[in-house]
C-alpha cells in the first residue's frame, strides 16, 4: 500500500492528507491537557490543569462550553463530502467513578453540535455509559436532544476510555467502551452538519458536574466514495 503525506498550516489549523485505499485522512491530532491549553479556545475558566490532566470544577452555568478546537475551516470540504469522525477521549477514572461526572464530546458546524454524552458511574443503573447528543452550539449547549439512554451493558466499571465515531453524511454515531468484552452504543441524529462552514471540536458539561480530560485524539477521514 502506497501512503503519500501532504502537510500545510494556516493558523492553528494543520491538515494532514494520507492516502490509502480506505480513503484520506484529513486531519489528524492528539491533543494533550498542555496542547489544549495552547490550542483551545472558549477554555472554561473554572479549571486546573497538570501534565497529567485538564481538569474542569463545578460552574455556574449549565451545560457551558469547556472548550473548542477548530479543526477543519470554512470553505475546504463539500456539503456532500463524506466524512468518518473518529474521537478517542480519556477521562479521569477517580472522578468518572464517584461524582457527578457528564461529559459531552462532538463536533459542530458554528451552529449545530452532533456527538455523545459520557455519564458518571452512578448513572449506570438507568443509563448506558454513552449516549448521543445534539444540539445548538455556543457558549452553553441549548435545545439539546439526547438519544435511548438504553440499552445497557452488564457491567458498571467506569471504564475512563471511550471511542466515538461520527459518520456526518449518514447522520449516524457509535460510542465504544471496554464494557462486556466490548460494548456498542448507537445513535441516530435529526440533524444534518453543514461541512461548508468547517468543524469545530466542541466539549460541554453540565454545571454541578467535574470532570477531567487526560487526552482527547480526534481523526477525520474523507471516505471514498
Amino acid at each position: 500500500m502506497k501512503f503519500t503525506w501532504v502537510h500545510s498550516f494556516t493558523g492553528v489549523f494543520c491538515y494532514l492528507a494520507v492516502f490509502s485505499t480506505q480513503g484520506e485522512v484529513i486531519y489528524h491530532q492528539t491533543m494533550t491537557p498542555s496542547w489544549l491549553e495552547a490550542h483551545a479556545s472558549y477554555l472554561n475558566s473554572f479549571r486546573t490543569a497538570t501534565a497529567e490532566k485538564l481538569t474542569f470544577n463545578v460552574a455556574s452555568v449549565d451545560h457551558g462550553v469547556l472548550l473548542k478546537v477548530p479543526m477543519i475551516p470554512p470553505g475546504v470540504l463539500r456539503s456532500s463530502t463524506p466524512l468518518t469522525i473518529e474521537i478517542t477521549v480519556g477521562n479521569e477514572v477517580s472522578i468518572g467513578k464517584n461524582s457527578d461526572s457528564d461529559i459531552s464530546y462532538g463536533v459542530s458546524d458554528g451552529i449545530r453540535f452532533l456527538g455523545f454524552e459520557t455519564c458518571d458511574r452512578r448513572n449506570y443503573n438507568f443509563k448506558s455509559p454513552c449516549y448521543g447528543v445534539e444540539g445548538l452550539s455556543g457558549s452553553t449547549l441549548t435545545s439539546f436532544r439526547y438519544s435511548a439512554f438504553t440499552p445497557k451493558p452488564t457491567d458498571s466499571f467506569y471504564p475512563g476510555q471511550f471511542v466515538f465515531t461520527l459518520k456526518l453524511d449518514e447522520r449516524w454515531g457509535s460510542c465504544y467502551t471496554a464494557h462486556d468484552g466490548g460494548f456498542v452504543k448507537i445513535a441516530g441524529y435529526n440533524n444534518r452538519l453543514m461541512l461548508t462552514k468547517g468543524l469545530t471540536l466542541e466539549v460541554y458539561k453540565e454545571h454541578g458536574d467535574r470532570v477531567a480530560i487526560k487526552y482527547i485524539k480526534v481523526v477525520i477521514i474523507q471516505d471514498n466514495a
